[in-house]
């Protein structure tokens, strides 16, 4: 049986990928995942990008190298991976697990943060434009 045929069968998202982020082979449950590609570096945000490539460089080390990544799924939402590669020589084997209880500020835990900072924004620009006032009713 060619690795080809084992791969399809492993039961998490799997990719048998190049140095160069080049898919050679994923397993079938991988496709349940995120939308077929010729290369991983379709499915990475594009923050993610820099830690992606640190894996990739690291072909001479025979351990495995782990880092959280944020993938593409297939309906087109980002979420939290754990990946986690092991190169043989110039083929790596790449297997990418939902890491759910990784905790990421939501939406609008962020968009609740920017109001605020304008409130503060704002409220700083007033005790400038009041102080300014202030000063230029001093100088006559």
């Amino acid at each position: 049986m060619d690795i080809s045929s084992i791969a399809k069968w492993i039961p998490v998202p799997y990719f048998q990928i190049t140095q160069d982020g080049t898919i050679l082979h994923s397993s079938n449950i991988t496709h349940s995942y995120f939308q077929p590609t010729l290369s991983i570096w379709d499915i990475i945000y594009k923050e993610d990008r820099s830690k992606a490539t640190v894996m990739l460089s690291q072909s001479t080390n025979s351990l495995p190298v782990t880092q959280y990544l944020i993938l593409q799924t297939s309906n087109k939402l980002f979420m939290n991976f754990k990946c986690t590669i092991q190169w043989e020589g110039s083929i790596g084997h790449l297997v990418c697990t939902e890491a759910k209880n990784i905790k990421f500020p939501s939406v609008l835990s962020v968009q609740k943060s920017l109001i605020n900072t304008q409130k503060r924004l704002e409220d700083s620009e007033k005790h400038l434009n009041n102080a300014t006032k202030i000063l230029k009713m001093r100088k006559h």
